[in-house]
């Protein structure tokens, strides 16, 4: 008769020492490789959002046929106030004056932002403080004159090189915004 074997299946404490030492090098040498990827990802995430919200104004300027208005806001305010990067929101902006606001916080449609660490969006004027939609869907300015100008959303890593740490979202007075990929822009982010 035979007799069944009792041998044990599995690792000895030495192979599984062997197998994460080796698998410790290959995170150390793969993980740096995905850097640029990760912060290009990031920056092209956070473009997508603020496009997306400025063409979502534009759109409910031109549906609801009134003045829709976008500002910097952080994600709780129901004021125009701080930076890009802080977040934003729209609103039906039934009496423009000198400075966007909402009259109540009924009028607000939607809320966006803030935008990822590392990621920050500067504006030349009055971009950097709203954009502004008619009933035609064109960008005007709070006093009826025409609005253009460029939002700048970029990224501070030094994963991305000075030719691909950029997008320039152009924002033209039929009120399209044309999505550009500026070079040389230098990771302090300066303003376009």
């Amino acid at each position: 008769m035979h007799q069944p074997s009792c041998h044990a299946a599995g690792f000895t404490l030495v192979e599984l020492m062997v197998a994460i030492a080796m698998l410790a090098i290959l995170l150390a040498i793969g993980i740096p490789a995905f850097a640029p990827l990760i912060a290009s990802n990031r920056l092209t995430s956070a473009t997508n959002e603020l496009v997306a919200a400025l063409q979502t104004a534009r759109t409910e300027a031109i549906r609801r046929n009134v003045r829709v208005t976008v500002c910097p806001a952080a994600p709780t305010a129901t004021a125009c106030s701080g930076a890009w990067r802080d977040g934003w929101i729209a609103f039906v902006d039934q009496t423009p004056g000198n400075t966007p606001a909402p009259e109540s916080a009924n009028d607000i449609l939607f809320r966006g932002g803030p935008l990822p660490a590392g990621i920050v969006a500067v504006a030349n004027a009055p971009l950097s403080s709203y954009a502004s939609f008619t009933a035609d869907g064109a960008s005007k300015q709070l006093n009826g004159a025409f609005l253009a100008g460029t939002l700048r959303v970029c990224s501070i890593s030094t994963a991305l090189t000075n030719d691909r740490r950029a997008r320039d979202l152009v924002l033209i007075a039929s009120g399209r915004i044309v999505l550009t990929t500026p070079t040389g822009v230098a990771s302090t982010c300066p303003s376009p």
